[in-house]
């Protein structure tokens, strides 16, 4: 029995090494922004961009708290003293110590890989639009709290730049009534607590074997002596830090470098099985699907909580038409606000809400919709001599179709066709465009 229990554990060590060559599509939502290689409809004849309306998700990032603080580094620690490590064990252990000499003080920022891929999108939009930035140019620019949002400001500014002639005059504000919507509101707070779709999460972490993924890491890593005295909720907690680790150093390769290291000194995937990490991405990926995105009810309150950055886009183009003197009008977010707002605008790919836990991941692609600097953009067509304008909604630069929103033109969408079906949307809500946001905010409750 004993040397068929040595075989099985020998097994698995062997089983989470080949784990090294699994795909990356556990990432969901950190996966890195993709460069698009589209090729966009031709624009109707006499039209031309002349405003930008966007907002962003931050770029590629470190981690958003310190390395020593999570219960992971904290639990190896107090192993390794009482000498309760397996080899696995001490070779996480020092992953996690190399790992925390490549975060160094950079917690919260964006990193290289972050800065380079804003950068990059700046660059396509100038590339893209360049009418819109003939002539004097003055940017409106919304940031959050987050130190890396403005970081990422920042660094698509300075992609933006390279196309440009001269210095634009730009104003930065904070905005996180229209940004940081999410926080603001105490309904939402406790729908994310403990929502609807909670008995929905229960079965599929059920379905996918979290509880006995969490038990085949511990063993792992720790004796067993000591994994037998961790609870449920201790080792749940355990896998999800080290699953942390495991995707955050996709966005870190320059400073992995940087310190000395490469990338398969930090190679956390080799702790898990391929199946392990399919999963555990599963559940990630679910997570934000019912918590932020379309879920369970696209009108649902983790969809309109969104309202209030609806509003905003629709007042600041109207406010160029009226003769506005912004050039563009960019945000930079989180993940919490593309994957609301993108649900909100019905655009096609996020907006299909489902209680089918098959349907996830084929309706809603967390890595389509949310990847690290996703993006919304208006792009505002006028047609020479007239005072006609159409719109072109873009999803991570990728040409987006409105559900329930017909055109002749597609993907341009007449102005005012597409400000009365939102305005309706809104009225359908109980919304009208000068409420209160603030107010609003605190007073949403689920229907």
């Amino acid at each position: 029995m004993k040397t068929l229990k040595a075989l099985l554990f020998c097994s698995t060590i062997s089983t989470a090494v080949l784990a090294q060559n699994c795909p990356d599509n556990f990432l969901g939502t950190k996966t890195l922004y993709p460069t698009p290689h589209e090729k966009y409809a031709p624009v109707p004849a006499g039209y031309s961009p002349v405003f930008i309306n966007h907002v962003g998700r931050h770029g590629a990032r470190h981690l958003t708290k310190e390395v020593k603080i999570a219960y992971a580094y904290q639990l190896l620690q107090k192993a390794d003293s009482a000498g309760a490590l397996t080899e696995k064990g001490q070779l996480l252990k020092t992953m996690i110590l190399r790992l925390e000499k490549v975060e160094g003080v950079d917690t919260k920022s964006i990193s290289d890989e972050g800065r380079t891929e804003l950068q990059d999108i700046a660059r396509r939009m100038y590339a893209q639009n360049k009418n819109v930035f003939a002539n004097t140019v003055n940017l409106n620019v919304g940031i959050t709290k987050e130190i890396r949002t403005k970081q990422s400001a920042d660094a698509f500014l300075g992609g933006l730049k390279d196309g440009l002639k001269s210095q634009p005059t730009i104003n930065q504000y904070n905005d996180d009534t229209n940004l940081r919507f999410y926080d603001t509101a105490p309904a939402y707070k406790a729908f994310e607590e403990a929502g609807p779709y909670s008995p929905i999460m229960e079965a599929l972490e059920k379905s996918e074997h979290i509880t006995d993924v969490n038990k085949a890491l511990a063993n792992r890593i720790f004796k067993a002596d000591f994994t037998a005295k961790r609870s449920a909720q201790q080792l749940d907690k355990f896998t999800s830090d080290v699953f942390g680790f495991t995707t955050i150093v996709y966005s870190l390769k320059s400073e992995i470098a940087r310190a000395g290291f490469n990338t398969e000194e930090l190679n956390f995937k080799s702790f898990f099985t391929c199946d392990e990490l399919y999963h555990l991405g599963q559940v990630d990926v679910a997570d934000d699907f019912y918590k932020k995105g379309p879920g369970m009810d696209l009108n649902g309150i983790q969809v309109r909580i969104a309202v209030p950055l609806l509003i905003n886009f629709i007042k600041t183009t109207d406010e160029f038409i009226a003769g506005g003197k912004y050039t563009a009008q960019l945000r930079f977010a989180h993940a919490e606000t593309i994957i609301p707002f993108s649900a909100l605008l019905g655009i096609e790919a996020a907006n299909k809400s489902t209680k089918d836990l098959t349907r996830i991941n084929k309706d809603w692609q967390a890595a389509q919709v949310a990847p690290l600097s996703s993006n919304i953009q208006w792009i505002l067509y006028k047609k020479a001599n007239s005072s006609d304008y159409l719109v072109k909604i873009l999803l991570n630069e990728k040409e987006a179709r409105i559900a329930g929103l017909k055109t002749a033109t597609y993907p341009y969408y007449k102005w005012g066709d597409l400000k009365a079906f939102y305005t309706k949307k809104l009225n359908d809500y109980g919304v009208k465009m000068d409420d209160d946001m603030n107010k609003y905010l605190k007073e949403i409750a689920q229907k």
